[in-house]
């Protein structure tokens, strides 16, 4: 019968599937021993370095995704920021073409009652001495 003991804590088990089990919720490698040697034979110590090494690889993994994100993250906040100040200043050109059309209609509706007969001659009126 084979006994299944974990390397790294004192977790011992008969039954395979709580050894997965256990190695799944704590992260630990559990071994098979059936009293002569590791489960597995001659290959059980280089599952366990291909196990361990597929182990640093995932955490190098996702330590480098998560700086990536926290990148990524950083430059979508500056670049919302840009955005933000492109809108206010979008909107401020439109007050002032608003203003200006507004000015310009005021304008043009003067110089159209000083082109006028009436306008004319009230202009005309006010240089006389």
């Amino acid at each position: 019968m084979t006994h299944y003991r974990c390397r790294s804590c004192s977790y011992q088990s008969v039954h395979l599937g709580e050894a997965q089990q256990h190695s799944h919720q704590t992260g630990h490698v559990c071994i098979g021993k059936d009293g002569v040697g590791p489960a597995g034979g001659r290959f059980g110590k280089a599952k366990v370095v291909v196990s361990a090494g597929a182990s640093v690889l995932a955490a190098t993994t996702i330590g480098v995704l998560a700086w990536k994100y926290r990148g990524l993250q950083e430059d979508h906040e500056e670049l919302q920021t840009k955005h933000e100040g492109l809108l206010s200043m979008a909107a401020g050109l439109v007050v002032q073409l608003a203003e200006s059309t507004a000015e310009n209609e005021s304008l043009n509706s003067e110089n159209d009652y000083l082109k006028s007969a009436t306008g004319a001659s009230k202009t005309l009126k006010s240089y006389d001495c």
